[in-house]
């Protein structure tokens, strides 16, 4: 059997030990108390849900603390606490090569659960490279880690244990969880349930939270850093989800660290650095990625097909053409401007209105 495999199977069977013992343990457990389970049908598998071709070692689910202790049958972004990622070291030396590489599938990876968890702030990793464990955290502008946790000593697989316990144990804000925001099955598909606070028509915030009902967000997140901000349209009634009244900002600020642009003489914050997590290293080892980023009406044709091919200088000038084409057509100036919420109507229907709406697949139609 391939190490790796075996890697995968021993985590699971760690995990599941820990949570029977837990269960057996902790008799009176916080509201906030959760089990974490392991995907139990081996490893290399591609969740149910995702848009993309990757395929997973293996990931920890959250669930009620009343459910049964047993692996997760079916995977799905949408349920996922973290994704674990185990390499095989052929040399003890492994340090960088064999780490860094798991450390940045699970970066990959982190972008499809924000995009399908609409109430995650960070999100956890662990990268397993032979007996080495480390712990990831990422947030919305840096990623920590862990040292080594060397889990074939008895101190090390105690913290490991620790770490799972307290997981287990903590409020959800500490697993990453905007607790105002909860996301339910329903039979139709899933629906977020909001609390938060009025904005009155002045802008003042009104003291009391209300609850709001929404279906899904029109501004998902899907980026590994940056402020996550996220937009729902939302009814005041569960009965109204889709037919919204209302719309929910959620956003908070943004760190300035990690991703800020600093001056080098006295440390002024200058800006930050967006869509960092789009970035590719620059060398004769270049990777493409699937990564979409950018203004739609504006963005080349690969970037809206999310094609594996390399994004090069030929996508950066045609999105200049599409910019040139954008403004000679529906005018520069605010006197001159066509509306293009009109759709271009007593301009013939125009074409190029059609650049701004519908699925990223079907803007190159246009």
């Amino acid at each position: 059997m391939p190490v790796e495999k075996q890697i995968y199977s021993a985590f699971r069977d760690l995990v599941l030990f820990v949570m029977h013992c837990l269960k057996g343990i902790v008799l009176d457990p916080p509201e906030s108390c959760c089990l974490l389970l392991p995907y139990s049908e081996g490893s290399n598998f591609k969740p149910v849900d995702s848009n993309e071709p990757d395929k997973l070692d293996q990931v920890l689910v959250v669930r009620a603390w009343d459910s049964s202790v047993a692996g997760v049958a079916q995977a799905k972004y949408a349920d996922t606490f973290a994704v674990v990622e185990a390499k095989r070291v052929e040399k003890v030396s492994f340090n960088t090569s064999s780490r860094a590489k798991a450390r940045q599938q699970l970066v990959r990876y982190n972008r499809q659960i924000y995009e399908h968890q609409h109430n995650r702030m960070f999100t956890w990793g662990l990268t397993v490279c032979d007996s080495l464990v480390r712990a990831c955290i990422f947030g919305p502008d840096r990623v920590l880690s862990s040292e080594d946790i060397d889990v074939a000593t008895p101190d090390g697989r105690g913290v490991l244990v620790r770490l799972l316990v307290n997981l287990c144990l903590c409020e959800e804000s500490r697993r990453g969880y905007i607790h105002t925001i909860r996301q339910h099955e329903i039979p139709d598909g899933r629906c977020s349930t909001i609390r938060c606070n009025r904005i009155s028509s002045s802008g003042e915030q009104e003291p009391e939270m209300a609850t709001f009902y929404s279906r899904r967000p029109a501004m998902a997140s899907n980026r590994n850093f940056g402020r996550h901000t996220r937009g729902f349209p939302a009814a005041e009634r569960f009965e109204d989800v889709d037919s919204p009244t209302l719309f929910v900002k959620v956003a908070w600020h943004y760190v300035e660290r990690g991703a800020a642009v600093r001056s080098p003489l006295d440390g002024t914050v200058h800006g930050a650095l967006i869509d960092f997590d789009c970035a590719i290293s620059v060398g004769v080892d270049r990777k493409a990625r699937p990564e979409r980023t950018g203004t739609l009406p504006f963005m080349s044709v690969l970037n809206l097909e999310a094609n594996w091919f390399e994004h090069t200088e030929l996508d950066d000038w045609e999105s200049l053409l599409y910019l040139v084409c954008w403004l000679a057509t529906l005018g520069i100036n605010k006197e001159d401007r066509i509306s293009v919420r009109s759709g271009g109507k007593g301009h013939g229907g125009l074409r190029i209105c059609g650049w701004r709406h519908g699925l990223m697949s079907s803007i190159p139609e246009n």
